[in-house]
């Protein structure tokens, strides 16, 4: 992404993002959209794009696009399914059930959810991870001319690697997470076209 106006550790994953894009996905939801530089990412691919955000600030910085619309909406209530959920370094600003419970019910069947996320770092499950460190500053000063991004509203993230697999393993069964490089893990989950024999989407609770 080297025209990219700016990098930072959540721009740095936009390419593992529009790689989970199915061939046969038409829709995109993406929460957090920010000034929607990743929304316009995938509406020049021709998909039709929703952006969500909280923040109006922020919203008002996302530059018109073909194929792209946003929104200020707040993912936990927003209606209707999409055939691609992303959501950057979002997840953590709302409890963790529900906001794993809203992603499940905002992907179609068949479709598929790419998060990017945070979480509390923990030295007692986190140790090996201090390795990464170095290498993580190293990448940081090698892109330090374009380090930078839209002034987003941050939150420290309050859930450890292990709570989210768990809650994960519980409301997205199936879901692949592995934590990354730069601070950050990603969740893969494609959900069924049809819900599992005798779990019916009214029996995942917030």
């Amino acid at each position: 992404m080297s025209d990219d106006p700016y990098w930072n550790h959540n721009t740095h994953y936009h390419p593992w993002l529009l790689a989970q894009a199915p061939d046969s996905a038409r829709t995109v939801l993406d929460i957090g959209c920010g000034d929607g530089l990743l929304a316009r990412k995938f509406g020049r691919r021709g998909l039709t794009v929703h952006g969500v955000d909280l923040d109006p600030v922020i919203l008002d910085t996302a530059a018109p696009a073909t194929n792209v619309t946003v929104e200020q909406a707040d993912f936990l209530d927003l209606p209707g399914t999409f055939d691609l959920v992303t959501a950057v370094a979002s997840l953590h600003h709302v409890p963790l059930k529900d906001g794993l419970t809203a992603l499940h019910r905002l992907v179609a069947p068949g479709g598929t959810l790419a998060v990017v996320g945070l979480w509390r770092f923990d030295i007692r499950t986190d140790f090996p991870y201090l390795a990464l460190l170095p290498g993580i500053w190293a990448f940081d000063t090698l892109h330090r001319p374009k380090l930078s991004g839209p002034d987003a509203h941050l939150r420290d993230p309050e859930d450890t690697y292990p709570e989210i697999r768990a809650a994960a393993a519980e409301i997205l069964p199936g879901a692949r997470l592995r934590r990354r490089a730069l601070l950050r893990y990603t969740l893969l989950w494609h959900k069924p076209a049809t819900p599992p024999a005798g779990r019916g989407l009214a029996e995942i609770k917030s």
